[in-house]
Order: C-alpha cells, then sequence, then structure tokens
C-alpha cells in the first residue's frame, strides 16, 4: 500500500445491515420485522458499559450468526435466561445482525451532486437495487455509493441507468473491487464464499 485517502461521512442514508434480497413478499417482510420489533421491546434501550459477558457473546456471533440461545449460553458459560435477556438488550441497543452473499464484483462511484438535491438524491440512490450502501461525505465528492455488480460491463449500464434517473448527478471517479478477501470478519476465496471467520472483539478487549 503506497497510499489511503479517507472520506469522512456526514450521514449513511443505507447501508448493508438495510440491504435485502427481496425474496420475501411483503407479508413475510412484515412479520420478521414484527417478530424482531416485539424481542427489542422487551429489553432496555439504553446501553450500558461492555462486561465480558457482552464481548463473548459478540464473538460468537460474529463466528455464527444462527447460534440458538442454547448453544450461546453453553459457550459462554452463562445461564439461558441471562443469555436470552442479554442478547435482547444487545440487539435493542448495539448489535445488528445481517446476511450476507458471495457477489462477483463491486463498485465505489464518487459522485457529486449540487447541495440542494444531496438529500432527494441520496434517498433515491438508497432505493436502488443494486445499491449496497450510499454515503453522504464532505470532500471532493458528496456521495460515494457501493454497487453489487454481476460483470464488468454493468458498471458501465448501471452508471447510465442512473444518469437517467439522476440528471444531476455526476460520477467524478469509480473504483471497481474484483475481489475481496475479507468482509464483516469473513475470509473469502475468489468466489466470494466464506472459507474462515477471525472473531469479531469489542475494542476495549
Amino acid at each position: 500500500m503506497r497510499a489511503t485517502r479517507t472520506h469522512v461521512s456526514t450521514g449513511l442514508p443505507t447501508d448493508g445491515s438495510r440491504w435485502r434480497l427481496r425474496s420475501l413478499d411483503a407479508v413475510q417482510s412484515a412479520r420478521l420485522a414484527e417478530a424482531a420489533t416485539a424481542s427489542c421491546r422487551t429489553a432496555s434501550a439504553e446501553p450500558t458499559r461492555w462486561d465480558a459477558l457482552d464481548a463473548r457473546l459478540l464473538e460468537l456471533l460474529s463466528m455464527d450468526g444462527r447460534m440458538s440461545l442454547r448453544d450461546l449460553s453453553a459457550a459462554s458459560d452463562a445461564s439461558l435466561s441471562t443469555v436470552r435477556r442479554r442478547t435482547q438488550s444487545l440487539r435493542a441497543s448495539r448489535l445488528m445482525l445481517r446476511c450476507d452473499l458471495a457477489r462477483p464484483l463491486s463498485a465505489m462511484y464518487f459522485a457529486s451532486v449540487p447541495g440542494q438535491h444531496l438529500e432527494e438524491t441520496s434517498q433515491v440512490l438508497a432505493g436502488l437495487r443494486e445499491v449496497r450502501s450510499c454515503a453522504i461525505t464532505a470532500g471532493p465528492h458528496n456521495l460515494v455509493v457501493d454497487v453489487w455488480l454481476r460483470t464488468l460491463h454493468d458498471v458501465h449500464a448501471f452508471e447510465a441507468h442512473v444518469s437517467r434517473r439522476l440528471p444531476r448527478l455526476t460520477v467524478t471517479d469509480r473504483s471497481v473491487v474484483l475481489r475481496t478477501v475479507k468482509h464483516m470478519g469473513r475470509l473469502l476465496d475468489r468466489d466470494g464464499h466464506s472459507v474462515g471467520v477471525v472473531p469479531l472483539r469489542h475494542p476495549e478487549d
């Protein structure tokens, strides 16, 4: 690595945790949202200081986000009721579960739009199927958009689609990611499949 470039984000209209495959219909999606809301409603939304159990649960869930409460209890040496209560509290305030897919490639678009149209434009971008994340930034560009694509040809096809949809938007730079070796703690092969995991640890550990 010879140089780095930092973009200070002032807003995040959407990110990977909100991206959906859209395989579920509206009724199915509503059921999942209702179940998640009901689970978090029983927990305190007031964040408290991380302790050893919180850190252990974070580590375990980063290795397998599908672990049952019973398995979490056994692996953390805590009672089932304590683990249930603590995971509900974490999900209500500090822990977010997400599901990722293997993707052939992705591209970052660095774009700008007049300030008075920034909020409207970012919301439109956030609603596009290919957009994985969209950040409002303070710097040479006021929008940085991460897009998942199928082929290299789609890099220009997507940009053409966006230009027709948002004529005020100007893409000033592009960065194509041909391979991702690590994502959200997962080590990936050339096809984007998980082949290993580096457990997440709380910064205080």
